[in-house]
Formats: C-alpha cells, structure tokens, sequence
C-alpha cells in the first residue's frame, strides 16, 4: 500500500467549447448592461427636447401677443433662441410650420445687445450668468420668455420648464406675462403651475 502509485498532477482541463461561449456571451452582456443607462439617458435627453420644442410650437397657438388681430397673415411669428442648447435644431425644423395661419421663423441670436424683434425668446441655459441682463433688455416688450434653467419663472421668466418624474412641465409667471402684454389661454394655464 505504501508503494501506492501516484499520478502526477493533472494540468486543469480545457474549458469545453460552450462553457466558453457562454462566458463571452455573459461578458458581452454585462458590458452591453453598463452601457444602457448611458443610452437611455441619451435617448430620454432627445424625447426631453422634443417634448420641449413642440410645447413652444403650442404656444405660438395659446398665447395672444398685443396687436396681433392687426397683423398680416405673411407677417411671420418670430421664434429667437439664445445660447448652446440640444433644443436649437428641434427648433429650427420648425421654419416649415404655421401657426394661426402664419409662417414661423426661427432665429438664432449670437449677440444679446442687439436682440431683434421677437414674439417667443428661448434661452438656453448656457446664459443663466446673463439672465437678468437679458430680461431687463426685454422688460415692457411683448415677448414670451422661455427656458428650462432652473427657477426661471420665479427669476422673472414667463415659462419655465421643469422635469418631474421623468416628466416635461411648465410653469407660468403670470405677471411677467402681463407685464409683457401676453395673454395666455385658459387651456394652458390649466397645464401649467401658475407661479408668484
């Protein structure tokens, strides 16, 4: 018994065909899992942004601007945006639509002291440092000021966007509005969380 042979060690064995696929396989599938919240928060962040551009698009038909029963229907509804936002390109595929019978025009502004006429102004969040800047150039103006920087309907914005639940809502500074010569219809402000 003493004399027991023994085998030498025996080298690991090869992990079969399979085994391996399914560890690839598995590995693949973990990788792809790390990636996902980034595309989900990529895709969540362009439904965001067309959510927000076809908000502005309805409110070119629930806001009233001073003298608008006036104005000739080629007479263009001027939609402006200042700053880097996701929104911009959105926005600008909005140049072939019409609203109460009129085109609208989207235009880009690069140069805050010299704004040109305006019905909706919105204002990216890259120029929160310049906001009370360009609302005291808009101050007594009939333009509908739009943006989704925090708190900037209570800043002396008209509308806010805010994010809740994964939710696109607004909120309307009815005062700025007045003070702007804007009547907003019924209909929205039934949406919308009316602010002081």
């Amino acid at each position: 018994m003493g004399n027991a042979m023994r085998h030498p060690a025996q080298p690991p064995a090869r992990r079969s065909r399979p085994v391996r696929l399914a560890l690839v396989a598995t590995l693949l599938v973990m990788g792809y899992m790390a990636l996902v919240p980034g595309v989900c928060r990529a895709a969540a962040n362009d439904l965001e942004a067309k959510v927000k551009a076809a908000y502005i698009y309805n409110f070119t038909k629930f806001i009233d601007w001073p003298g608008e029963e006036r104005v000739a229907g080629g007479e263009p509804i001027r939609i402006c945006i200042v700053g880097n936002d996701p929104i911009r390109t959105l926005l600008g595929e909005l140049s072939n639509r019409e609203a109460k019978g009129r085109p609208l025009k989207i235009v880009r502004i690069k140069d805050i002291s010299a704004l040109p006429p305006c019905h909706i102004l919105f204002v990216s969040r890259s120029e929160r440092p310049q906001l009370p800047l360009i609302l005291e150039r808009l101050q007594g103006m009939p333009v509908l000021t739009v943006s989704d920087m925090p708190q900037f309907a209570q800043q002396g914005g008209v509308i806010s966007f805010v994010t809740e639940n994964n939710r696109v809502k607004i909120e309307i500074n009815q005062r700025a509005a007045r003070q702007a010569g804007l009547k907003i219809s019924a209909k929205l402000l039934e949406v919308a969380k009316v602010v002081p």
